[in-house]
Parts: structure tokens; C-alpha cells; sequence
């Protein structure tokens, strides 16, 4: 080494050994963060299928733009697009409100807005699980407190929408 070794050229060469791995740890949030976007895409999806075949329902998108974190990449944020999602019937409404905030056990999650009590839900709030064959949305069962997450399916959605727009 014939070059003279500065304070300055230490510090440049620190930067530039650290940007293989920074990198690296940026496509991981970035995907990460793409996933629940994609997810609570799908899952609006699902919901307007089911809810478009019901014309006493009324559905209204919002557009919204979320700031994912997630505790993993602490510091690091990305700004993301998704559906806010509201089913009304007269004064009765039942709101999907995704949070682009991953928690240590879930990618994401989607919280539920009601304006009558879910009884079977432990809380008002759809997770996103990631798994083998992709990520999932879950939720906790009243049917079994301390259990894994249920996932969330069609019929789990009827059931939703039966107790809001239907129950008496």
C-alpha cells in the first residue's frame, strides 16, 4: 500500500464496505413492505367480489398512501399505496383500514371498523402472516384465545358481514 491513509480515506472506505450489505438489507424492507401492499390488494379484491353481489351494500375506496415500517429495519420507511375500504347500508358500515406498520409477528395488518361488535373476533384486526405457501390474513378467534391466528376466509367474511348488515 503506497497510498498515505487518511481519516477521510478510512471513512470512505468504511462507506463503501458497508454498501453491499445496506443495500442487501433495502431490497429485503423493500419487498417486504411490496408483499403487504400486494396482500391487502388481494384482499380488497376478495372483498369487492363478494360485496358486488350484494346491491343493498354499498362500497366506497379510498386511496391512501402509508408509510411502512417495520421492526426489523429500524430507521427505514417506505412510502406505499393501498385501499382503505368502507361497506355501508344505511347507517350501518364496516371499514378495512390497512396500517402499513409490521409488527414482530406480522407483516402488516388491516384494521376493522365496525358499527355494531364483531363477537367472534378477539380484536377488530386482520394480520398478515407470512408462510410456506405465501402470506396469509389471519385473526384472533374468540373460539380459541390462546391459539394461532385463524385464517381469514371467505366464509369468516360472510360472517362479517352477516353481523354488521344482517343481525338483529
Amino acid at each position: 500500500m503506497t497510498e498515505k491513509l487518511t481519516i477521510d480515506s478510512l471513512r470512505a472506505a468504511i462507506k463503501t464496505s458497508a454498501s453491499p450489505d445496506h443495500t442487501e438489507e433495502n431490497r429485503r424492507f423493500e419487498l417486504m413492505a411490496r408483499r403487504f401492499e400486494m396482500a391487502v390488494i388481494r384482499l380488497v379484491e376478495q372483498i369487492q367480489k363478494i360485496v358486488a353481489q350484494i346491491p343493498e351494500l354499498e362500497i366506497t375506496l379510498e386511496d391512501e398512501v402509508e408509510t411502512f415500517t417495520a421492526p426489523g429495519f429500524p430507521g427505514r420507511s417506505l412510502d406505499i399505496r393501498d385501499h382503505r375500504l368502507r361497506i355501508t347500508r344505511g347507517e350501518d358500515f364496516l371499514l378495512f383500514d390497512p396500517t402499513a406498520k409490521a409488527l414482530l409477528s406480522a407483516m402488516g395488518q388491516v384494521e376493522i371498523a365496525a358499527s355494531k361488535p364483531i363477537p367472534f373476533m378477539v380484536e377488530s384486526i386482520l394480520y398478515l402472516i407470512p408462510g410456506g405457501g405465501g402470506a396469509r390474513w389471519g385473526y384472533r378467534s374468540i373460539d380459541d384465545l390462546g391459539g394461532p391466528l385463524k385464517p381469514f376466509g371467505q366464509q369468516d367474511l360472510l360472517k362479517l358481514l352477516h353481523t354488521v348488515f344482517a343481525a338483529r
